[in-house]
């Protein structure tokens, strides 16, 4: 999602939706984009220029799956793109999970530039290096692939996740033949500072042969009613480009399902391909298309003078339900029976806190409408509790 250093793990131009909003579990979204576009897992030589940009994507917690095709508005190669992920993970604050991403490029070039020569297959350029231009002939097509296991622990309000795996590609462009398998290794620490405002440390590092490829960065997203903003900043420690890494957007609703979205990215580098992008340009707008119900926006329930009551409607649950959340260390404790309702008080010192009902076959859960409802980032949904 963004732009952060992956390896090929995902393509940010084909995340219809670049910008993090309001939770959905499961949305169809369409999109057009006009500027300097670029697209990540590509070799040396892909499209650089001016191109209007139509995509299509589906996004849910745990997987995505997306298209986008470029019109050059200039010389440069048509090109299109179509990816996916898949997230396998236990539930808990803490566990194991297995994702796995695939995608594929086709570029295609509408003439060639007579006399200007190919270059011959030889040797790629040096890592630190911005790679060379493939020659009059830039089309060709490719296909790449990730698969990382990892951990996780935490709650929805600090958590560490760590993954390792190889990524691997096959890709022609004209007489130039790639084709590499690296392994690589991640970790990412998430802080939520405020219910709106996320901040992430991020680190990945890549083995080529000899060579090690090291990232060291961070994001920040905010979100608050229909607007959203978002940025990364991070250096190659090794390898890569010496130079800092950067992006930012912002995105704003305009209508039932339209979002007008700006973005910008700069010196992006990828040890796989051993690709350096030109800065990156674009605004545009999204539409979604369908899909199932949004997840409440997140206005958390608030409680004054440290006392706060958490209420669940009896007809929410079959039988004796249970709440965890920071204020239980995540541990489920029986709720008591009020008359129509299910209760649970506690005296709890100013702060944010996430919980979640469990129901008694173990199944955690968060109706709608309960105050503060939002995605928890492993398929489930937690609520927030703001107490002053």
């Amino acid at each position: 999602m963004s732009a952060t250093a992956r390896g090929i793990a995902l393509l940010a131009t084909l995340a219809i939706v670049a910008a993090p909003r309001h939770a959905w579990s499961q949305e169809w979204r369409a999109s057009a984009r006009l500027g300097r576009v670029t697209y990540e897992g590509a070799p040396a030589g892909a499209s650089a220029g001016s191109s209007a940009v139509l995509g299509l994507a589906r996004t849910a917690p745990r997987n995505w799956l997306g298209l986008s095709a470029a019109v050059p508005l200039g010389d440069d190669p048509f090109w299109a793109v179509l990816g996916g992920w898949q997230r396998l993970a236990t539930r808990g604050t803490a566990g194991l999970l297995l994702d796995l991403s695939a995608n594929g490029f086709i570029q295609r070039k509408r003439a060639t530039v007579a006399g200007v020569p190919a270059p011959a297959p030889g040797p790629l350029p040096f890592p630190s290096q911005p790679p060379a231009p493939v020659g009059s002939d830039p089309s060709g097509q490719g296909i790449g692939g990730e698969l990382m296991a990892g951990a996780f622990a935490g709650s929805p309000a600090l958590r560490l996740e760590t993954r390792g795996g190889v990524a691997a590609q096959r890709s022609r462009l004209g007489d130039v033949l790639q084709e590499r398998a690296l392994p690589t290794g991640d970790a990412q620490l998430s802080v939520v500072l405020a219910p709106p405002m996320t901040l992430q440390a991020q680190s990945r590092a890549w083995l080529d042969h000899g060579t090690t490829h090291a990232y060291l960065g961070g994001a920040l997203r905010y979100a608050r009613g229909p607007l959203q903003l978002w940025g990364s900043l991070g250096r190659w420690v090794a390898g890569g480009l010496d130079r800092t890494a950067w992006s930012a957007g912002a995105g704003a609703a305009v209508g039932p399902g339209l979002e007008l979205q700006l973005g910008a990215r700069g010196n992006a580098f990828d040890p796989l391909y051993l690709s350096a992008s030109r800065t990156s340009v674009w605004g545009g707008l999204s539409l979604r298309l369908g899909g199932s119900r949004a997840i409440a926006a997140p206005v958390p329930m608030r409680s004054r003078d440290g006392r706060a009551t958490i209420v669940l409607p009896a007809r929410a649950a079959r039988a004796a339900p249970s709440i965890a959340g920071d204020f239980t260390g995540w541990k489920p404790v029986p709720m008591q029976r009020d008359g129509s309702r299910w209760t649970y008080a506690a005296e709890l010192a100013p702060g944010v806190y996430h919980y979640a009902f469990v129901a008694e076959d173990g199944t955690w859960f968060v109706p709608e409408g309960v105050p503060g409802r939002q995605d928890d980032g492993m398929g489930g949904q937690v609520a927030v509790l703001v107490v002053s």
